[in-house]
């Protein structure tokens, strides 16, 4: 009896020390053994890194259009991590090396990738920095694939994630609204199942972003609106809700919707003579389909020079900006709570910058294991005149959720 008890007594003490060290570490730990692997992967040990890792930073990464990454930050405790996310990507799965394969998506530290020369190719989900990847099985039929969605328990954990693969987009009453039909994966039932969702407004342009299982799109056949659906509801509906300022010209500004610190955000850009002004809201989780349902985060004019336009905010901070000088062709920070503003790339001297895209983050989280939100996965063919860049109005995606709470 004493014996046991000093087992159970040694075995709390390792799981505390386990707790206290980087992801990264944590990760190898389940290949010792079976105990391991089951603590580590135990509700109790993911609540208790959570709680000792509350205030840590996280590990993220800008990238452009396949899997080229512009910004990367690893230097956090939480993760460990010698590089950024995206380096962690295998070289399998990058364009021009042993495939074609893009970064479709990346919700809450798992990655969506595709194989980019074929729409029934094969696509993939998986946690980079695990290495946990999982083939996801060809559909029947014409469809591509589209996004991931993740859901999070109240602890901010994965409990699992969607593929959605996209086979139409037809105009419906006349072109005034639109039908939107999906085959949706589960991970938590294993098994497809489709989905028709119906939007009040035509969606003139498929660029998307999605946050805590919700997609939101911009580019709709009405002015000044956007609208959304979450893929964990039972609804067929789209919702609309009315875009800030909405009665400003458009072409004044440039605009862009973005996610930061696990909110979505809608940050305006006006050139000035002799100043940049910025506007950003937060949209707040409630029902209202007003103005009301957006809340003021910043007004503020800096010395940005130039025509920008917004790419991303910084996933953990709502006051750093990204913007993409047009005239420059410079990848500029803009800090508006400091108002310092850095160059960060130029595109005659760096490549990379081509072309930006999207924003993928490494979430700080516990990953149960890939395999353990999947029972089998994967694709989106869209209709001609629809595209998934919105480059007219300046939207980009940035896909993020915030770190532990």
């Amino acid at each position: 009896m004493a014996m046991a008890r000093k087992t159970q007594i040694l075995g709390e003490m390792v799981t505390e020390i386990q707790a206290r060290l980087p992801l990264k570490s944590i990760a190898r730990f389940k290949s010792v053994c079976k105990t391991w692997k089951s603590t580590l992967e135990s509700a109790y040990f993911r609540r208790l890194f959570l709680s000792l890792h509350q205030n840590s930073s996280s590990s993220w990464s800008l990238m452009s259009s396949g899997a080229v990454e512009l910004i990367g930050f690893h230097g956090c405790e939480t993760w460990g991590l010698p590089k950024s996310p995206a380096s962690f990507i295998p070289p399998s799965f990058k364009r021009y090396y042993l495939g074609d394969f893009d970064h479709v998506s990346s919700s809450c530290g798992f990655v969506l990738i595709a194989d980019s020369t074929d729409d029934g190719g094969d696509c993939y989900v998986g946690n980079p920095v695990s290495q946990e990847w999982v083939k996801i099985p060809a559909l029947e039929g014409d469809s591509t694939v589209f996004d991931l969605v993740t859901r999070l328990d109240e602890g901010g954990v994965v409990v699992g994630f969607k593929v959605m693969r996209l086979a139409s987009v037809k105009a419906t009453n006349n072109y005034l609204s639109a039908t939107l039909s999906f085959s949706v994966y589960s991970s938590e039932t294993g098994i497809w199942t489709s989905k028709i969702i119906h939007c009040p407004h035509q969606i003139t342009n498929l660029f998307s972003i999605t946050l805590n299982g919700t997609i939101y799109f911009t580019c709709l056949s009405v002015p000044g609106v956007m609208a959304s659906h979450d893929f964990y509801s039972e609804s067929d509906q789209f919702r609309v809700v009315q875009l800030p300022d909405h009665s400003d010209p458009v072409n004044a500004f440039k605009r862009a919707l973005v996610t930061s610190s696990g909110s979505v955000l809608y940050v305006r850009v006006l050139p000035q003579k002799e100043e940049t002004f910025f506007k950003i809201w937060r949209l707040n989780n409630g029902s209202g389909d007003d103005d009301q349902s957006w809340q003021i985060l910043w007004e503020i004019g800096l010395p940005v020079i130039g025509d920008c336009a917004p790419l991303a905010m910084h996933p953990f901070d709502v006051a750093t900006v990204y913007l993409w000088s047009q005239q420059d062709h410079h990848l500029v920070s803009c800090n508006l709570r400091t108002r310092k503003i850095t160059v960060l790339m130029d595109a005659d001297n760096d490549g990379r910058i081509a072309s930006l895209t999207s924003l993928f983050v490494s979430r700080t989280w516990i990953s149960c294991g890939i395999e353990d939100h999947h029972r089998q996965i994967g694709t989106i063919e869209f209709q001609s005149g629809y595209s998934r860049s919105c480059s007219h109005v300046g939207w980009n995606r940035c896909l993020v959720l915030p770190k532990l709470r």
